[in-house]
């Protein structure tokens, strides 16, 4: 049990399980432990990993569960190999455990710190040396138990083992099992031959020591080996497991990058920002599997969240992309101290909004988004279909998103041959632009959409995503020349202010200018060349 102060406590647990029949009666151990009080538990425990379930490959598990007499955070280790206290199998397993009581309010999915670094303690390099974003713990399963406990006594009347007999319900497999499970209490957990003594008592009357080591071994099945093989969700199966991977997918980074976000680590916004835009489109595109009522408010959270990360963002990009075409202007083209007012005005940029940031990190918002990030995964808000196959349900929908590229793009076809027939007006840039940047905003939605299922349904969607990305890819190029004018504007009226010389300004100005009007063309080609290409491949 935790104690009052939030501190967690670590202790060593011991206990076996065992398969039960669902009509079978209790087990006695009459002769060997008397039956004392008996109490009935409603519990929940959801339990987190990282999505390829490293944790439990490695036999350490960490769950939040509600209810029961030691209701909290439950961080459960092996025991050393080597040590005298490690056991598994007939005489029951040893692991210790790290409990930290639950916290209300905003935060309340937030991992305990020492639970964190107890698993880095203990996976070492395994676990350092990944990904900060293959290090997000995220909802895995979840164990619903009507759990019977009976205090097992020894012959003095103390307390020296808890039987309870567990119903267990796993979401979302849905598998339904019942066992039974004995833990040691108090000094009798040393006694190392109890357990067996127990196992033999119990062997006699029919009742096998459990097939799986833990109720979440039992309810992931095969995940773990498939997580380790990198076997994705089966395109046959429902569309609820492909989709639910790809959120979880997302949820994990944006949690797992949150510590190097704060340190302004390299990459760290920009990883968070578009795992932030995957997981947004991800709600869109699939919002018919989805109680949106649930999904669209989450959507606007996560859309000002995006928001907080594009501030430092922008300034970085811009810091590097200037610096980068002053390098290449002769020497003669450079006058007064551009490269120090650039460094020294976006390096400022910079700085206030990533203050702002880890402001944002630390309040009471960013934790309620990151409960409701939890919440999603944790009990998907499903409509019926998402039961269904995802080949027949996700296709349409990812079809849709295409869709929708194509109307935009039609539009402006049709829009430019009227000006050509002179039916109306010529688009001004400002129109085309507006259209372009509508068109890829769909296409980006396209590109996600085919990422989100293409581990699942192979090389085909794979390809579509890599053509809709080189289009994006394209007309970003475009959109951040736009905001680099405005930017470098900004910073010709600061130098007149300070009386420096204004010329290189200008001539950076007209880089940005003579970028366009090529990767407008790359853009637009690419655009078409990715809507021919789903015309293809829907054709075969």
């Amino acid at each position: 049990m935790a104690d009052p102060h939030n501190h967690p406590v670590l202790q060593l647990e011991r206990e076996q399980k065992f398969d039960l029949e669902p009509d079978a009666p209790l087990p006695d151990l009459d002769g060997l432990l008397r039956s004392g009080a008996s109490r009935v538990r409603r519990l929940r425990a959801v339990y987190l990993d990282t999505p390829d379930l490293l944790l439990i490959r490695q036999r350490i598990t960490l769950r939040r569960r509600e209810g029961g007499g030691d209701e909290g955070w439950h961080l459960k280790l092996p025991a050393q190999e080597g040590s005298s206290q490690e056991g598994s199998g007939e005489e029951g397993s040893v692991r210790w455990e790290l409990h930290a009581p639950l916290t209300d309010g905003p935060g309340r999915w937030r991992v305990p710190p020492g639970h964190v670094e107890a698993v880095a303690e203990r996976l070492g390099e395994v676990w350092t040396d990944r990904p900060d974003a293959e290090r997000g713990l995220v909802p895995v399963a979840i164990l619903r138990t009507h759990r019977t406990e009976v205090d097992l006594l020894d012959d003095e009347g103390r307390v020296a083992a808890v039987l309870c007999d567990d119903v267990v319900q796993a979401e979302p497999a849905g598998h339904r099992w019942r066992e039974l499970e004995v833990e040691l209490v108090g000094d009798h957990g040393s006694q190392d031959d109890l357990l067996g003594r127990i196992a033999e008592h119990l062997a006699v009357q029919g009742v096998r020591p459990a097939n799986f080591p833990s109720k979440l071994s039992r309810a992931l099945g095969d995940r773990p080996q498939r997580a380790q093989q990198g076997l994705p969700p089966d395109a046959e199966g429902p569309a609820a497991d492909v989709v639910l991977a790809h959120l979880a997918e997302q949820v994990a980074v944006i949690l797992g990058r949150e510590a190097t976000l704060r340190e302004d680590g390299p990459a760290s916004v920009h990883k968070t920002r578009v795992a932030t835009r995957r997981l947004r489109s991800a709600l869109r595109t699939f919002r018919r599997l989805l109680d949106r009522e649930v999904t669209d408010p989450l959507r606007q959270e996560v859309k000002w969240y995006a928001e907080v990360l594009g501030a430092p963002r922008d300034a970085e990009v811009m810091r590097a992309a200037v610096l980068a075409d002053l390098a290449e202007l002769p020497s003669g083209l450079v006058l007064g101290p551009v490269a120090d007012r650039v460094r020294e005005e976006l390096d400022g940029e910079h700085a206030r909004a990533h203050a702002a940031l880890v402001e944002v990190l630390d309040g009471p918002r960013y934790a309620a988004l990151v409960d409701q990030l939890v919440d999603l995964l944790a009990d998907p808000p499903w409509r019926g279909r998402a039961e269904r196959p995802a080949a027949k349900i996700l296709l349409p929908l990812v079809a849709q998103a295409v869709g929708r590229v194509e109307a935009e793009w039609q539009d402006l076809r049709e829009a430019e041959e009227a000006a050509a027939s002179g039916d109306t007006a010529g688009l001004d840039l400002d129109d085309r632009m507006h259209r372009l940047h509508e068109i890829r905003k769909r296409a980006k939605a396209a590109r996600y959409a085919h990422e989100a299922v293409a581990p699942s349904f192979g090389q085909d969607a794979a390809a579509l995503a890599a053509a809709w990305e080189k289009a994006t890819e394209a007309l970003g190029v475009v959109q951040d020349s736009v905001v680099g004018e405005e930017r470098l504007r900004r910073l010709t009226l600061a130098a007149r202010e300070a009386g420096d010389p204004d010329f290189t300004y200008g001539v950076l100005v007209g880089r940005q200018l003579g970028v366009r009007g090529p990767m407008l063309k790359a853009g637009e080609g690419a655009v078409k060349a990715a809507l021919q290409r789903e015309q293809d491949l829907a054709g075969e």
